[in-house]
């Protein structure tokens, strides 16, 4: 059986950091359709999830132990794909690979394909003095342990018209606990594990694995790197106050050439400033207010229209957004920039949840109930 491809293919390696499940799929559906033409880089993503559980074609809602409630209250997202097998668990400290790969011309071997993934997380594993390998009958990459073998890698690709789609999960240092809530693909009788459950302190970082299983991928499919534009930097800003109701955060309804959409105050980053300068003036532009501005700990990257960010060529484009929280004085009256937004709501954070269009503005959000308590 053939591990990978000897036919060289141009693909572009695409570092993104943390991604939102639902900016994810969005990106795969689109790069697929890039990619179509033949002509263009194959993308393969590296990136990182929110925590969620992922139901393949053959799983069910009874793979997952726990009530929506007790999900939400985690922190968990749940999502239906059209990706082959059961239920998997994406989060942080978790590698996530998406090979958004043509196929055709010579590389129709999806047998290679797979092994060729596989492959790359075993050599990945063995960088890291972790002997890992196939075990028949059962999908990924497993290593034994003195529980017996657990996955380390988990694979599931979903083809359609010769591209590919979804991919691989290898298991750096995720929360393992959040493995316990489920039945991973299906299989009761073996284990998970993790590079950091492994080797303990010796475990590398997101990044040092990351870089490791790129190149390993880049080698088993006979990639030929092409360079890759870098993401643009933008930032969200939350902004709240404190009323005789409780909390009320800002909600803005951007014009409808700009969506006529609820969200938050967003802006991409002029040449010279700092994450922070476009923050404050943003804010200030959008709704002219001022006020504390703190960061909450969070960015995220997602695709992005050329146009909005001012690029040129067909060459798919990102945009790293890292968001950020405001308080502003009770009595500070909102001066909505008319050419960007028409009106204006103070609502609870559970009405702003409802109301907010984007994934991006509401997990913001979301950052911000947690730092409120």
């Amino acid at each position: 059986m053939g591990i990978g491809f000897t036919k060289k293919r141009r693909g572009q390696f695409r570092h993104l950091g943390r991604v939102l499940y639902s900016s994810g799929l969005s990106m795969q559906s689109c790069l697929a359709e890039h990619v179509q033409a033949g002509n263009c880089p194959d993308q393969i993503l590296l990136l990182e999830h929110n925590p969620v559980f992922t139901l393949g074609r053959s799983a069910t809602r009874a793979d997952i132990h726990g009530t929506d409630d007790f999900l939400a209250r985690s922190g968990i997202e749940v999502h239906q794909t059209d990706r082959g097998g059961q239920v998997t668990y994406h989060g942080p400290g978790q590698i996530v690979v998406y090979p958004v790969c043509n196929l055709r011309g010579g590389r129709q071997d999806v047998g290679g394909f797979v092994r060729g993934l596989e492959q790359a997380m075993i050599n990945t594993a063995h960088d890291f003095g972790i002997k890992a390998d196939r075990l028949e009958g059962y999908p990924g990459v497993w290593a034994q342990t003195e529980r017996g073998p657990e996955k380390l890698g988990a694979i599931g690709i979903h083809l359609k018209r010769w591209v590919s789609t979804h991919g691989m999960a290898f298991n750096v240092d995720p929360q393992m606990q959040h493995f316990q809530l489920i039945t991973p693909c299906g299989i009761t009788d073996k284990g998970v594990c993790s590079l950091r459950s492994l080797l303990g302190d010796a475990c590398p970082t997101w990044h040092e694995a990351s870089a490791r299983l790129a190149s390993h991928i880049s080698e088993v499919l006979a990639y030929e790197p092409a360079p890759v534009a870098e993401p643009a930097p933008s930032i969200s800003v939350t902004v709240w106050r404190k009323s005789d109701s409780g909390i009320e955060v800002l909600a803005l309804l951007r014009c409808p050439l700009d969506g006529h959409c609820w969200s938050n105050v967003t802006g991409m980053v002029k040449p010279g400033e700092t994450l922070e300068m476009t923050a404050l003036r943003e804010t200030l532009e959008e709704t002219g207010m001022v006020g504390s501005l703190v960061s909450l700990g969070f960015c995220h990257s997602f695709l992005a229209d050329p146009l909005l960010i001012g690029a040129e060529g067909d060459e798919p484009r990102f945009v790293t957004e890292t968001c950020y929280q405001m308080e502003v004085p009770a009595n500070m009256p909102v001066v909505l920039n008319i050419a960007e937004h028409s009106e204006y709501r103070w609502c609870s954070p559970t009405e702003a949840l409802d109301l907010l269009k984007w994934d991006s503005s509401k997990a913001a959000l979301k950052s911000l109930i947690q730092v409120l308590g």
